[in-house]
């Protein structure tokens, strides 16, 4: 893997994890309160390299790649499972790093992450911030528990289009 540039203040660094080999951006103390941010699609870790730098003191930014996103291990997602993947993914990481409760912070699909890591593991959250999350109905823009899209034309909604279903 060639050298991750990063902005000062931030580290980037490989994390085995019992679930995959997950590149993690951090700053801040490392006993400090942990913020875990979470990226979107079609993006990584590094669009909140900025954000992590503006944490007040006393708390540590934490950022990883998504799997199959970025430097993280691409390994393939059960989309039976919904975010479950990625929410477990999430579970393996905090263990590794020693951390039983964090702040996360979720844009887009890292939203949908959050979503699940709050169902599976509420005691482990401290607060959820969402940042423009995808629908908690589903990714894929519905609107309600029956998966109703949003348009009858599945626009906007990315999955819709190719699979009504």
């Amino acid at each position: 893997m060639s050298e991750i540039k990063t902005l000062k203040g931030v580290t980037s660094q490989m994390i085995q994890t019992s679930r995959l080999n997950t590149h993690v951006l951090t700053c801040g103390p490392e006993d400090g309160t942990p913020v875990v941010f979470l990226h979107g699609n079609f993006t990584a870790a590094t669009f909140w390299e900025e954000m992590m730098l503006a944490l007040p003191a006393g708390f540590r930014g934490i950022a990883s790649d998504m799997r199959g996103y970025g430097w993280t291990e691409d390994k393939l997602i059960d989309a039976t499972r919904g975010m479950r993947d990625w929410s477990d993914d999430l579970d393996a990481l905090l263990a590794t790093l020693g951390i039983e409760k964090a702040h996360l912070v979720g844009w887009s699909l890292g939203g949908g992450v959050v979503y699940h890591f709050l169902i599976d593991h509420p005691d482990k959250v401290l607060s959820a911030t969402l940042v423009s999350p995808v629908s908690p109905y589903g990714f894929g823009g519905t609107k309600d528990v029956e998966g109703t899209p949003c348009y009858d034309d599945f626009a906007g909604s990315g999955g819709g289009v190719v699979n009504p279903e």
